[in-house]
């Protein structure tokens, strides 16, 4: 059905059918084989519509209902819902590029301070009175809306991820393209809430051992991980000059 909607043009109605199907929990009976293929539909919508939340949604419910049987399944979708967001991004550039193609190709997305900021009463009348389409206010309009929502992805996975020895691998790798991430697009105040994030993380597992799929943080190989991850962590505040953060790691 949702195919159908889609071959005429109905993104929406089609993406709010999966929703009702994914999160739908009679759906564990039904095989991982059946709803990877719709899982991987449900976030390329997902990310077309920019629809965040449903994505969250979608993936919790998918992580519940795999994480017991086919810990591969969840990490191919996750993997996906990144690849696509980032994707998203990067075409968003190539337009920004054409656009400004007569100026001179600099990025300006760093002077946008934060990404999960609305846009403030100043900027929506100076866009107004002025016709001047500099390339700060292109990247604004075409790049800054998908890098929040790259920024929103990395967060996602990496919160449905939290504490769990079975995604752990996955958890570390995606706390990794973040942190490549902030580097990439010198996105500083995003940098210091992904430190937090993290720092929550490593204190709930710490706190919350004794549950099921509890990560354990004497183990070795985990421990690895987390080093690994810190070592990253400490390099990009170094990299991005917030000396506070690099104490903090």
């Amino acid at each position: 059905r949702a195919q159908e909607l889609l071959g005429v043009g109905s993104q929406q109605a089609a993406l709010q059918i999966l929703h009702e199907h994914v999160t739908n929990k009679r759906n564990r009976n039904n095989s991982i084989a059946a709803l990877e293929p719709v899982m991987l539909l449900y976030v390329q919508l997902c990310v077309d519509l920019k629809k965040g939340k449903f994505a969250k949604e979608g993936l919790y419910n998918y992580k519940n209902f795999s994480q017991n049987t086919n810990v591969q399944s969840i990490e191919l979708v996750s993997k996906k819902f990144i690849e696509l967001a980032e994707q998203k991004v990067t075409e968003a550039q190539a337009k920004a590029d054409e656009v400004q193609s007569s100026l001179e190709n600099t990025t300006s997305t760093e002077n946008v301070d934060d990404l999960e900021a609305i846009e403030t009463p100043e900027s929506i009348l100076l866009s107004t009175v002025s016709g001047e389409q500099s390339r700060d206010r292109t990247d604004r309009a075409i790049v800054t809306p998908w890098l929040k929502f790259l920024w929103e992805t990395y967060r996602t996975v990496l919160d449905i991820f939290k504490n769990n020895a079975r995604l752990e691998v996955t958890y570390q790798s995606t706390a990794h393209q973040a942190f490549q991430f902030c580097s990439k697009y010198v996105r500083k105040t995003e940098f210091r809430r992904l430190c937090e994030l993290l720092r929550n993380h490593l204190s709930n597992a710490a706190k919350y051992s004794s549950q099921m799929h509890a990560i354990n943080l004497s183990d070795p190989e985990t421990l690895q991980r987390h080093l690994d991850t810190r070592f990253q962590q400490l390099n990009v505040a170094v990299e991005l000059e917030l000396w506070q953060e690099a104490f903090k790691s």
